[in-house]
């Protein structure tokens, strides 16, 4: 299944402006791959807007309980409010809405 994982974090705890959690993403960002290999978490990609305090980490695995680990275990939750999503394609998204009959 595939998953996104969303950050967001208020200007004092941005790493561009906070030097304790700028290490702290620094240091953690060199260990997101091993750490998601321990878990059974493959990374897709991470993406930073870098203008609105977010960060999202589009993950795949096979139970939730891995990506909610991953996501505790990086640290992200110490500095940022961390929700996790799971998602389709939008390819899987078109196919699965023609299962369903339409309202309007």
């Amino acid at each position: 299944m595939q998953y996104l994982i969303v950050g967001q974090h208020p200007p004092d705890l941005c790493p561009s402006a906070n030097e304790t959690v700028r290490h702290l993403a620094q240091d953690g960002a060199g260990e997101i791959p091993a750490l998601a290999e321990k878990l059974g978490v493959k990374l897709l990609a991470t993406y930073v807007p870098m203008t609105n305090h977010m960060v999202f980490v589009a993950v795949e695995a096979d139970e939730a309980n891995s990506v909610r680990e991953f996501a505790w275990q990086s640290r992200l939750g110490q500095w940022n409010t961390v929700e996790i999503y799971q998602t389709s394609t939008l390819e899987e998204a078109l196919t699965r809405v023609n299962e369903l009959p339409t309202i309007y």
